[in-house]
């Protein structure tokens, strides 16, 4: 059976979900997934640092999702895709970040948060990598973002994987794809329709089905409330970032019979709690969250987007820890009751004109800057590798996320495993929290209480 995604050799369609991720996009809230990798570069490796990640790139980008550009359909009948491209040019995608000496942690942060900013121009390769090649701590360090529209938080860590040593070289391309012509893209989508219309009409049903079997949990999720810091989400940013031992979050969570999620989320908990209790601005009823599962299987492949969201609440109206804890656990519980029909609600195969009408659609939900999806701040715990990774010969330290601010939200934390630690990225709004600092502090401390009663 033919690929339904594939228009022409080289050229693949974007699923619906996957164009969401670039009409979603506003200045405000670019849609693209990072990373801050720290690495151990010895001194006397500096000088040659932005000349040995441009050979790794170049040597293993081919084997990637990242060496395409975007392409709209002809009218908006069919589905944009991406077609690959037989080179890049690394000189302004591997970018070095010019400093006179050595980047400060607080210089790099604010690096960071400020790149983080810049959208992806989606006509050239959909990534962008920002050199830092000394540290005033040590070694030099990659801030690598990739938009959000190739692969979700699991297919970014794939794509890791195989810019690192651990993958080998990839076979070198010698010319870009090539697009069919109008009229051929045409025959083809309207042969793909025609393939699909069974397809569409039992997804419908599906969806139908779905609807009615959610209407059962139409009071289960707690309403979103309003703060000082509540409203469309600015252009500015601050970053930090967090590192904590996995055995002692691991510890933590059996003691507690707690899962690594149950215990990231209930750290973030505490620390928002006292956080917002500090600004004054801690609610009655309980935050709630943006998060996502995973719903990626074998016959998905690496990469596209295949996540579901939830919006469980984070009990910040209880004091004690544990309790909070456990009010965490039912109000997740209850979102993965839901999830299969959300994800059949997500399930649909690309319809006639379907790229022109949702560019229509999204234009006008994204005015005035609002919520597209309940939660006052989004949280994320993706898969990372156990073992030790290493790009271009230099080891890894830290693998920090560096998340993105979803319209109307003024905070995300995202955590990843690294090795023996659990790295953390936090980005806010930087004209709502004035420090985010405090935030990743209070998170830290939320580790040390925690044990104490466990």
């Amino acid at each position: 059976m033919n690929d339904p995604l594939t228009l022409a050799p080289g050229v693949r369609r974007l699923r619906p979900d996957d164009h969401f991720m670039i009409l979603s996009e506003t200045d405000a809230s670019p849609m693209h997934v990072g990373a801050l990798i720290l690495l151990d570069v010895p001194a006397d490796g500096q000088d040659d640092f932005a000349a040995a990640i441009r050979r790794q790139f170049a040597d293993r980008l081919p084997a990637t999702p990242l060496l395409v550009r975007l392409h709209e359909a002809p009218d908006g009948y069919d589905s944009d895709v991406w077609a690959d491209i037989a080179r890049a040019d690394l000189e302004t995608l591997v970018a070095v970040e010019p400093h006179d000496g050595a980047w400060s942690e607080a210089e790099l942060y604010d690096a960071v948060a400020r790149l983080n900013m810049r959208r992806l121009d989606l006509s050239g390769p959909p990534f962008a990598a920002h050199l830092f090649e000394r540290l005033a701590e040590g070694g030099s360090a990659i801030y690598l973002k990739m938009h959000h529209s190739v692969a979700d938080g699991i297919g970014f860590q794939t794509v890791l994987g195989l810019l690192s040593d651990a993958a080998p070289p990839a076979t070198a391309r010698f010319a870009d794809a090539r697009l069919p012509e109008p009229e051929k893209w045409r025959c083809k989508a309207d042969a793909r329709f025609a393939d699909e219309e069974a397809l569409r009409a039992a997804q419908s049903a599906r969806r139908k089905q779905a609807l009615a079997e959610l209407d059962a949990f139409k009071d289960d999720r707690e309403p979103t409330p309003q703060l000082a810091m509540s409203g469309p989400t600015s252009d500015k940013r601050r970053y930090a970032t967090i590192s904590l031992p996995v055995a002692r979050v691991k510890a933590a969570g059996k003691a507690l019979d707690a899962t690594v999620n149950d215990i990231f989320l209930t750290l973030a908990s505490t620390a928002l709690r006292n956080y917002l209790g500090e600004m004054g601005d801690l609610p009655d009823t309980p935050l709630v969250i943006n998060s996502a599962r995973s719903y990626r299987r074998d016959e998905h492949g690496s990469f596209g987007n295949r996540i579901v969201a939830l919006h469980p609440h984070l009990a910040t109206h209880l004091v004690d820890p544990v309790a909070r804890l456990r009010a965490i656990q039912a109000s997740m519980a209850k979102e993965m009751q839901r999830t299969a029909h959300d994800e059949a609600l997500l399930d649909a195969a690309e319809k006639p004109y379907g790229a022109r009408d949702r560019r229509a659609a999204f234009a006008e939900r994204l005015a005035g800057g609002k919520r597209l999806l309940p939660g006052n701040l989004t949280l994320s715990n993706v898969p990372g590798p156990a073992e030790a990774r290493s790009y271009a010969g230099f080891r890894q330290r830290h693998n920090y996320p560096v998340p993105i601010i979803g319209s109307g939200r003024f905070l995300n934390i995202t955590s990843r495993r690294s090795g023996d630690n659990l790295d953390m990225g936090v980005i806010a709004d930087a004209e709502k929290i004035a420090d985010v600092g405090r935030i990743a502090a209070l998170f830290t401390a939320a580790l040390d209480e925690l044990e104490i009663v466990a």
